[in-house]
This record gives C-alpha cells, structure tokens and sequence, in this order.
C-alpha cells in the first residue's frame, strides 16, 4: 500500500497551492523525455518503484517515461548507440530534462524567474507517470501525474513557494519518492482511490506488462472498457460531441486491453505493442502459411504481405454483416453489380499468402516516365499471392483490373503480376539470394517467420532523393545512420496479439 506524507500543498481544507503550469511544465516536461536523455542517462543504476506504485489501480489509461530503466536495456542502449555517428551521439547527450524546460519557458508555458537548474533539477527524479481516471459516465476524467523526486521535502518547498495568480489550480501530495499531481478538486478523490489499491496491485494490469516484457524507456497501457465510460463531451459541453450529433452508429461494446513500450533491441529502437480480450472480429491465429515476404529478392527496397488474408477478410465480413446488415448488403450489391461477389472476390485476392514488392529503382523508373508515352511504363513493382488462381485471372481479364497491360504469370497455385515482365520473373523465379535471408530485413522485422502482417523499407534504397532535401543539419545525420523500418503484426487468437514497429540503424 502506499504511504501518504501530508503536506500544505495537498490539503484541500486550506485551499491547496496554485501551481497552474505544472501538469504541463513539470509533468509534461518528465513526459517528453522520450523524445532524448536516453544515452545521458546510461550511467544511472536502475531499481527502484515506478509511478504506477503510487496512482490509482482504477485508471484507465497510463503512460510512464523511465531514465533509469534495467541494467539490460543500458546495456542494449550503449551498444545502439556506439553504433551511432559521433555528431548524432551528441546531439543525444544531453540533459534533455533542462532542454524541454527551457522550450517550455520560451514559450511562456512558465514563470520566467524560476531556473530550472537552481529550483527543479536539484530534486527531480528520472521517472514520470501520468493516469486518466473515469470518475463516472458523462463525466470528465480525472489526470494524476506523478513525478519521481530525489528529495521529497525540496520538492514540496519548491511548490509552496510558487507564485501562480490567475491560473488554474493544481494540488499535490507526496506519496514515497512521487509526488502525485491532480486538479483542485480531486486530490481527494486520486489519494483515496490509490490508497484502496495503486496500479501495480491491479492484476490485469500486472499481467499485461508481464506479457509485454521488457518496459523499457517509455511504457503506456489502456483498458477500453474503462475508458468506454468516458463521453468525448465530458471534456467541453459546448462541442456537442456525442455520438448522436456527429451522426455515428451505435458502437458495440469495447473490451479489451493494450500494453506497449518504446525499447531498445540490439541493432534497433523498437515499439512493440500488445493486446489482450478485445472482443470484436475473431481473426484467425497465424497458421504458418507460405510466406511469400521471405522469398521476395534480397534487394527489395519496400515490402508488404499479409498471411492468412482468406480468413482474415471473411472474419472481418460476419462480424460487420452481423452489426450492420443492411449496410453490408448494400455493399454487396453494388459490387455485384461491377461484377464482383463479396466476400468471396476480397478473400481471392488476398488469398493464404500475399505480398506486394517494390524493386530498389522505383524512383528513376517513375521519374523516367515520358507523359507522351502511350504504352504501359515498365516499373518495378509485383504483386504475388497464393489463391485461387483461376478466379483471380478471371477478374483480371473480365472484370477490368488489368486486362491488357499487366504481366501475369503462375506458378502452382501463385501468381505474379506487375507491368514489367523482367521484373516479375524474378520474383516468380525466386534465384539468387531472398530478402527473408538477408541481415537488414531480420533486424527490422520482428518474428517475420510467424507474422500475419509485415512492412519493411530499405531506407538505404530511398537515402539520394530525400536526403539533399533535408536542411536541417541534426535531422540529417540521424537520418544517414537510418538503414531500414520494419512493422511485424500477429494475431495469437482469443483477442490477443502483438505488433512490433522497428527503427534500426545503418549496418554499414
């Protein structure tokens, strides 16, 4: 349980202390540590509670910002880092804490006469937490902040000192190494809510970020039902934005919950998300299907697939047909109409396996096209899929979505299709070294042998056309040691699943 250190600042009967700015210029100002800090904090050592220790189990959504993560993520950062160019290190080491404090006083969003490196740093910690708590249907959500200090009684002197006249109010208590931040009003409200039972006590909670791994730098987590009880018109009346004015559908009941982080991996910067219990469209579990990705050549600059697409698009079709029927007949209607039966044509061309490629001179190819030129510019781009062969051809041929300039060619149960016939028999052949074995797509796509959604870009591939463009000096070297981006997405059954978005640097 938490324990509550009763201050000034935090008794309501005497009307609390007026510190407008700080839910924005303190607890945002820990929160946009994300954006940096992580390489000058390397040195710290690790342990210790996090902000969920002292907020309230009964929210709905929180996010945290950790400095001072495990020794493994250190460890998996210097080597990230050393990888780095020397000018991208340094425009990364720095005390991002002072940074995003001195944009926030231009700004105005502070007073000017406080400095941050006499007043705050002396006692702000390296970790920051910020929970929504529903506080009833129709009613606006409460906001707790909790920032980590490294001397609770210079903290709290710091805040009573504050002068902030004609500013909304803010209170604030100190519970063990946070002080824990809310609006005039709820103070009572977040402390006994906490006091009942903090966030790393709420077992779905716990779970979650157990499955989640490694929190990393930065970790965020939302229950949907709960926050289903919030109405967007709470937070202004005068929007009128329910459901009803914008003119919405019903929405069915939303459960479930996601957990994500932002991460380091040993070559890569990672966001790798989770879900759990959502209800809604049961999409199939991965079931190992052909996975034409990997077998697509080595130099590949862009690549999508989806796995599983036939099962996906009929899961997708009963759960919508069942929630709006007259909808979904509307729409097969007319698609009957073209020519098309649904869902039966949209599962074709998805098929067990599909990928769409785009070879490495897409670029000049696009900018080498005359506008004079009648025929059908050869580009590198190809489309496969394991499918129903025959149908698909027919409604290439019949139902004008290609017939007379696409190249299309199968190969037991696979077809390949593009405008460029040397393009597409390489990737029909499959000879030669395949992307799936290369280094660059196996750092940036995570479990790409099992997952039902991958994009990758070789970012190499693009670097001569956007690069020059680029004027600024910091963005531009971050951007050379940029070699690929990779999104991995799977579907684990029962309204689980997982995805993984992944920046990784260049190899070379």
């Amino acid at each position: 349980m938490t324990t509550v250190t009763e201050t000034p600042g935090g008794d309501l009967t005497e009307g609390g202390r007026r510190a407008p700015w700080l839910l924005i210029g303190g607890g945002v100002a820990a929160a946009a540590l994300l954006g940096g800090g992580v390489y000058a904090a390397l040195a710290m050592s690790g342990g210790g509670d996090q902000p969920d220790s002292v907020l309230p189990a009964t929210a709905a959504a929180y996010a945290q910002v950790d400095l001072d993560p495990s020794a493994g993520q250190k460890v998996t950062a210097v080597r990230f880092f050393q990888g780095l160019d020397p000018e991208v290190r340094a425009s990364i080491d720095r005390d991002w804490r002072a940074w995003v404090w001195e944009q926030l006083q231009e700004e105005g969003d502070l007073p000017p006469e406080v400095s941050y490196a006499e007043d705050v740093e002396p006692w702000l910690g390296d970790r920051a937490g910020v929970a929504l708590i529903p506080t009833g249907e129709g009613e606006e959500p409460v906001a707790a902040v909790a920032l980590q200090v490294k001397d609770g009684q210079a903290a709290l002197d710091f805040l009573d000192g504050l002068d902030a006249e004609g500013s909304e109010d803010l209170a604030y208590y100190l519970a063990d190494d946070y002080v824990v931040l809310t609006q005039q009003g709820s103070l009572e409200l977040v402390r006994s809510a906490a006091e009942a039972g903090t966030l790393d006590e709420h077992e779905p909670y716990t779970s979650d970020m157990d499955d989640l791994g490694e929190a990393g730098i930065v970790a965020m987590w939302a229950d949907a039902a709960r926050a289903s009880e919030i109405d967007p018109s709470a937070f202004d009346a005068d929007l009128g934005l329910t459901e009803e004015a914008l003119g919405l559908p019903e929405r069915p009941d939303v459960t479930g919950r996601m957990a994500g982080t932002l991460r380091f991996s040993a070559d890569a910067i990672e966001l790798h998300g989770i879900t759990r219990g959502v209800s809604g469209v049961a999409l199939p579990a991965s079931t190992g299907a052909t996975r034409l990705v990997g077998e697509l050549p080595a130099d590949t600059a862009v690549a999508l697939s989806v796995e599983n697409g036939a099962q996906m698009v009929q899961a997708t079709w009963d759960y919508y047909a069942d929630l709006y029927p007259d909808e979904v007949a509307e729409v097969s209607g007319q698609a009957e109409e073209a020519g098309f039966t649904l869902p039966d044509d949209l599962r074709t061309v998805l098929g067990e396996s599909m990928t769409l490629s785009v070879g490495p001179g897409i670029v000049d190819a696009v900018t080498g096209i005359s506008p004079t030129e009648p025929s059908v510019p050869a580009l590198p781009l190809g489309y496969r899929v394991t499918t129903d062969t025959a149908r698909l051809q027919t409604m290439l041929s019949e139902n004008g979505l290609g017939a007379g300039f696409l190249t299309v060619r199968e190969d037991d149960g696979t077809l390949t299709v593009g405008t460029d016939q040397a393009y597409v028999d390489s990737l029909a052949d499959g000879t030669g070294e395949t992307l799936g074995s290369t280094a660059l797509f196996s750092a940036a796509v995570a479990d790409s042998g099992s997952s039902d959604t991958v994009f990758f870009v070789d970012v190499a591939a693009f670097e001569q056309y956007y690069l020059p463009e680029v004027t600024d000096e910091d963005a531009r070297a971050a951007l050379e040691q940029l070699g690929a981006v990779g999104m991995s997405g799977t579907t684990e059954g029962e309204g689980a699943g997982r995805f993984t978005l992944r920046l990784v640097a260049d190899q070379e």
